[in-house]
């Protein structure tokens, strides 16, 4: 990949609004919902410790989406997220609680030997970004990333078939080994990983835009038209980076591409960087916070950097998947 400096992020109505503190919280911050829903969900949040925040929030009819201790470390933001839309942010003094899990634009490591958390990141690990949530014909879920992160060696196995989310300055949670990887089979770069479960690891079709703006949330797959506004996320470039999908003049390069890296990908006006790999391309988030799953990141080109995906529609159909959805 060629180093490039990120594009200008896109600008959008959906964002935080301010509502009234409860308790001890410092921060009550809502996005698709009322000030009265976010207020009942802090309410009932503040009433009790930390470690009791995610069931307060689940009474309140809301899904503990992650937790973060502040930069001063004296307090702790919660997101949260509920079925049909909507996105809270509470912040509170404390130590965050254990609540994390997998969502598209997370930062990944993938590595030759086992990730544990709180350990050190072992030598040989590249970084990657994270993308779409998926459900497998057998009814499993699973978390899809660019299949050049993992790699295949000659003979056909995974080069680094271990990988974690990471939550700085080390793997916060580890994922497992890679449970599929396309390029094996098809000319897709992608590959599936296993995503967290359990009642504090939260698995939501959704990206992820840190603390302070509310997440996307994922409604659907769109069609990688030329000229179509697209934007992609990725642990380097940051959040909604946007542009536009090539328009038809440049297809004859495109398949040059695809033949030298020996994947299918489609071409964007958007620039991009090493470690944005794998990350989730969107169409132009709406108004109500919604995007359509276009792509996984894939590749960077020429002395422009402008960023190449993968198709999200031939992957799906390449694991007999269906996206999941918000």
């Amino acid at each position: 990949m060629l180093a490039a400096a990120p594009a200008q992020a896109q600008t959008t109505s959906y964002d935080y609004q301010p509502c009234a503190t409860a308790g001890d919280a410092s921060v009550v911050e809502v996005a698709g919902a009322t000030c009265a829903e976010a207020e009942a969900a802090a309410a009932r949040v503040v009433a009790g410790p930390a470690p009791a925040e995610r069931g307060a929030l689940v009474a309140a009819g809301w899904t503990p989406l992650r937790a973060q201790t502040t930069s001063d470390e004296d307090d702790h933001d919660l997101i949260a997220t509920r079925a049909g839309g909507g996105a809270l942010r509470i912040r509170r003094p404390g130590e965050a609680p254990d609540l994390d899990g997998w969502e598209a634009n997370r930062e990944l490591i993938l590595a030759r030997k086992r990730l544990v958390g709180g350990r050190p990141v072992p030598s040989g690990a590249v970084v990657c970004s994270t993308s779409w949530l998926v459900r497998l014909a057998s009814g499993r879920f699973g978390g899809l990333t660019a299949a050049h992160c993992g790699g295949l060696r000659k003979d056909g196995t995974v080069h680094r078939r271990y990988a974690a989310l990471r939550r700085p300055p080390q793997p916060g949670i580890a994922l497992g080994r890679v449970k599929r990887i396309l390029t094996r089979s098809r000319p897709l770069d992608a590959l599936l990983l296993p995503v967290p479960s359990g009642v504090s690891r939260s698995r939501q079709p959704v990206i992820d835009r840190g603390v302070s703006r509310p997440p996307w949330r994922v409604a659907g797959v769109g069609r990688p038209t030329s000229g179509r506004a697209v934007c992609f996320s990725g642990r380097t470039s940051g959040i909604d980076q946007c542009g536009r999908i090539q328009d038809r003049s440049v297809r004859g390069a495109e398949r040059l591409v695809s033949a030298f890296a020996g994947v299918l990908v489609r071409c964007t006006t958007i620039r991009a960087q090493q470690g944005d790999s794998g990350g989730p391309v969107y169409t132009a988030p709406r108004a109500d916070g919604t995007v359509y799953a276009i792509g996984i990141t894939s590749l960077v080109v020429g002395d422009s950097a402008a960023m190449c995906f993968t198709p999200i529609a031939p992957v799906l159909s390449g694991l007999n998947a269906r996206l999941v959805t918000g």
